[in-house]
């Protein structure tokens, strides 16, 4: 694309946002329990909102408020008038995580059930995915419908791909669906799987089992882990032990998402930002952490995000819980004019103090992960004596390597650890097995903090 269509295309974007803003608040106003009860509480009408501008005067919506009353984000539209039948029917429902053992289910009407899908092919097209390929979708299948699954699924099938699913999984329930690892591996070949798209630990884990076996992966060419963020030294592993199986010129790209926006946006070059799939169907605003005020493009900020084309669950000004930025400015690489996020993503608690230390938990996956030898890894931020709120914190890492290793590999830890952050771990070995249930969640959680006291 020359840099006329793509500053054209920019130039279009705003006016089409305002325009689905619009249609969009008309049916809030008209048919969504909980932002009804907003507007009556903060005394705003429907002509308080004439401008994407005009979303400041909303408070901002958290997570807490969406999983405590999922229901009341639902748009109720059978009373509206002019609504087609796609627009009504509920088609499917995606769950993301709640704050207990239930997840929080999140809508999609017939209308939204296409949107995904037209949005998730963008997203197959912008990592390369194309009509040639054969992708193995690695992510589980599980009791609950979940956004990675979905990713792979219409997103493959949308450019005219062939879809083969791994069809991992913890619950069986009889069907004698779930495979393993070594029955995925051997599809892998049989059918010339030349992408891999999946949860990236559960990923590493089944290329790693390949190297054991001494397979064929020669045909892959792409690798999609997702879940999690992908640094440098991860992707290089990555690469490395393909490369071992076979595999030549392997690009290894990652993705930023989360349920409520319909899938991820995606890399086109590695490391080189997240393109925004459909960005005429959001509108995001990056926010100072502390005075909450918009910041400059560029510069870091909370990501806040309101739907502008939705309608089954809802959100307006939905605080995402992560840090980033984001760039309006045409993708180096590709040339693309999509807006993108244009840094790495942390969560908004990536900074915590450990023993009076600030340490960045995004900083120390980095490091961990690039340090050889480790399989895998978490990090647990606990307390000499969790009984004893007062007790000093520990920092304990949790290690897969091979057990020979482990003495100087663990040393390696405590040592770049401490000149990196300057606070040394408490590092232990534990057997791969470990973190088994890992590979069963969309989201693998490296890090816990587990002390009784907030710092």
């Amino acid at each position: 694309m020359d840099r006329r269509k793509t500053a054209n295309r920019l130039a279009e974007l705003r006016p089409l946002q305002e325009e689905r803003f619009q249609r969009q608040m008309d049916l809030v106003f008209a048919g969504h329990p909980y932002y009804r009860e907003v507007f009556s509480r903060e005394g705003l009408t429907r002509t308080d909102f004439r401008t994407l501008s005009d979303l400041r005067k909303l408070p901002l919506t958290r997570k807490e408020h969406y999983i405590a009353r999922p229901q009341e984000f639902r748009l109720r539209l059978d009373q509206v008038e002019g609504m087609t039948r796609e627009e009504r029917t509920i088609w499917d429902i995606v769950y993301t995580a709640g704050s207990t053992s239930d997840p929080t289910p999140f809508f999609d009407t017939s209308y939204d059930h296409y949107a995904r899908i037209s949005q998730l092919k963008r997203t197959a097209e912008i990592a390369g995915v194309t009509e040639e390929d054969t992708v193995m979708n690695l992510f589980p299948l599980t009791s609950v419908p979940h956004q990675g699954f979905l990713s792979v699924l219409w997103g493959t099938q949308a450019v005219g791909a062939k879809l083969v699913s791994g069809f991992g999984g913890s619950f069986d329930g009889g069907f004698q669906l779930i495979r393993r690892s070594r029955e995925t591996i051997d599809l892998i070949e049989r059918q010339g799987v030349t992408v891999i798209w999946g949860i990236g630990f559960f990923l590493r884990r089944l290329v790693m089992t390949a190297q054991e076996l001494g397979r064929d992966f020669s045909r892959v060419r792409l690798l999609l882990p997702m879940g999690e963020g992908s640094s440098a030294g991860m992707r290089e592993d990555l690469r490395r032990r393909v490369t071992d199986l076979g595999a030549r010129d392997v690009r290894v790209l990652n993705g930023y998402g989360f349920t409520e926006m319909h899938g991820p946006s995606m890399e086109c070059s590695e490391m080189g930002g997240f393109h925004l799939p459909k960005p005429a169907r959001y509108f995001f605003e990056i926010l100072d952490p502390k005075t909450l005020d918009p910041l400059p493009e560029g510069q870091a900020g909370l990501v806040v995000m309101t739907h502008l084309d939705r309608r089954g669950t809802c959100l307006l000004r939905y605080l995402v819980g992560d840090i980033c930025t984001l760039s309006s400015q045409p993708c180096p690489a590709c040339a693309g004019w999509e807006p993108r996020f244009s840094s790495i993503p942390y969560r908004t608690g990536s900074i915590v103090k450990v023993k009076g230390t600030l340490v960045n938990v995004s900083a120390l996956i980095d490091l961990l992960s690039g340090i050889h030898g480790i399989e895998e890894y978490e990090i647990i931020l606990t307390q000499r004596d969790p009984t004893d709120p007062f007790s000093e914190d520990v920092m304990r890492i949790r290690a897969t390597c091979p057990q020979e290793a482990f003495p100087s590999i663990s040393g390696l830890i405590r040592e770049q650890v401490r000149r990196n952050q300057e606070v040394t771990p408490e590092v232990e070995w534990v057997p791969l097995e470990h973190f088994a249930d890992r590979q069963m969640n969309y989201k693998f959680k490296r890090f816990m903090d587990e002390r009784v006291r907030s710092q």
